[in-house]
């Protein structure tokens, strides 16, 4: 069922349907404009990556609430794809990015800025010691997608060995290599089998598979292995207990490079520790992050790869820059994200509203199974499935259930390769009483379909 849908945006109409259908809401002037002015300027490529079949077309947003052209007011449940980490519009975060604007929008990386040195420090101050004792290091790129990208020509050029492995349902991004080690959906281009040569996805969770995968299929010689420490996109799961620290071994007893994605784990997101990696089923340190996100909290566009110094080195055998990975103005809201995050207690408050949800959520799929299937994750990175007699049931269910929340003012993201899945990711200032809201309204939206269906 993989090529079904993919994450929350394919939805029930052709891309094609959807465009020419559309011509006017009954909703305000500005509304009519803003959807025609995108379905006729912008990409079709972006039709198939769409929240609803009626667009909902968003104006602003403060902390963990959004409000949208009608003035309606939503609590955001998907912090806008986990960009934003703590909260829309954090007044500290602006002020950082404005007050650098208006001092120096942009350098370009041959020269020297304080914001983008003073916070790869900072980055690397929140890395624990690598067992090899190296240095770590910091190359600032754009977003996620370029950070994986980076990721595996570095491992690469380092190991002088092409075969790299990710894991099935695993998602890393739609650009370069991002896209070749991305295992779901409608994520794979035609092409891409092709371009992308020596990438393997296997079954996570399966130490035996990767053991022989190693022996038998690269002849004990691989370049490396990227794996989220808790899948994401892919339907929210968690690997098992150990498996993450057992498979980077064994990856590093072949030679190879062990990647940690940490681009939707990172930074206090799964409520335990700041990196994915530290919780306690993972407990292992890898080689190489790579982040992104939640990092600029939707002011700084920015992502990097954290490494081992000596593989970053090996990377100086020919000229490598972005031009806007040390652009002061991203790198001065990063650090501010960081300090925040420290000084209002992020984790804390990420912990504790992630043990809520779970509670709340958990209790629901246990009083309603025939609509909400189970619910799972860590901290403010959860997923809630939907039940359905098929994975394309589930998913279409799905779909409707996604669009009546609406009327209660939440707005979910929905994941797996099925879409069947609620992401429940929202900015990770979220309080009890939306916690509570949110809650109540999925179980409302829940019994009302449970009596419409007579399940």
């Amino acid at each position: 069922t993989w090529g079904v849908f993919f994450s929350m945006a394919f939805t029930r109409l052709s891309t094609v349907a959807r465009a020419a259908r559309f011509a006017s809401s009954g909703k305000s002037a500005k509304y009519d404009e803003v959807v025609q002015l995108r379905r006729k300027y912008l990409s079709p490529s972006l039709l198939t990556f769409e929240a609803f079949d009626t667009p909902l077309v968003l104006e602003r947003g403060q902390m963990q609430y959004m409000w949208d052209s009608e003035g309606n007011k939503y609590i955001d449940l998907l912090g806008q794809n986990l960009c934003i980490s703590v909260g829309h519009c954090h007044p500290k975060v602006v002020k950082a990015a404005v007050d650098q604007m208006n001092k120096l929008p942009h350098c370009t990386t041959m020269y020297y800025h304080e914001e983008p040195a003073k916070l790869g420090k900072e980055l690397v101050e929140k890395m624990p010691p690598h067992p090899s004792g190296e240095d770590w290091v910091v190359h600032l790129v754009n977003d996620g997608s370029e950070a994986v990208d980076l990721a595996i020509q570095m491992a690469r050029v380092y190991t002088s060995r092409p075969e790299v492995i990710g894991l099935h349902k695993a998602y890393h991004g739609l650009h370069g290599y991002a896209a070749a080690v991305t295992a779901i959906g409608k994520a794979t281009q035609p092409a891409y089998a092709s371009m992308f040569s020596g990438i393997s996805h296997l079954m996570p969770n399966n130490l035996e598979l990767l053991e022989n995968h190693l022996k038998f299929t690269t002849g004990g010689k691989v370049a490396a292995i990227i794996a989220e420490p808790l899948q994401g996109y892919g339907g929210i799961f968690p690997l098992n207990d150990g498996y993450l620290r057992e498979a980077f071994n064994l990856v590093q007893a072949h030679g190879g490079v062990t990647i940690a994605d940490e681009v939707q784990t990172g930074y206090n997101r799964c409520g335990e520790s700041f990196w994915g990696f530290q919780m306690k089923h993972n407990n292992v340190v890898p080689d190489m992050i790579t982040i992104a996100k939640g990092m600029g909290n939707g002011v700084g566009i920015i992502g990097a790869v954290i490494c081992r110094r000596k593989i970053a080195e090996a990377f100086t055998t020919k000229m490598f820059f972005n031009t806007y990975g040390c652009n002061p103005v991203a790198a001065a809201a990063a650090r501010a994200v960081i300090r925040v995050m420290d000084e209002e207690k992020i984790l804390d408050n990420c912990s504790n509203m992630g043990a809520l949800f779970k509670k709340n959520l958990t209790k629901l799929c246990e009083d309603l199974p025939m609509v909400l299937r189970q619910a799972r994750g860590s901290g403010l990175f959860q997923g809630l499935e939907i039940s359905g007699k098929t994975q394309e049931e589930s998913g279409r269910n799905a779909v409707e259930l996604h669009r009546r929340l609406l009327s209660y003012g939440v707005v979910l993201g929905r994941g797996s390769a099925a879409g069947n899945v609620f992401r429940v990711q929202p900015p990770m200032c979220i309080q009890a009483h939306d916690v509570q809201k949110v809650c109540d309204s999925i179980e409302d939206v829940a019994r009302k379909w449970k009596a419409e269906k007579n399940l």
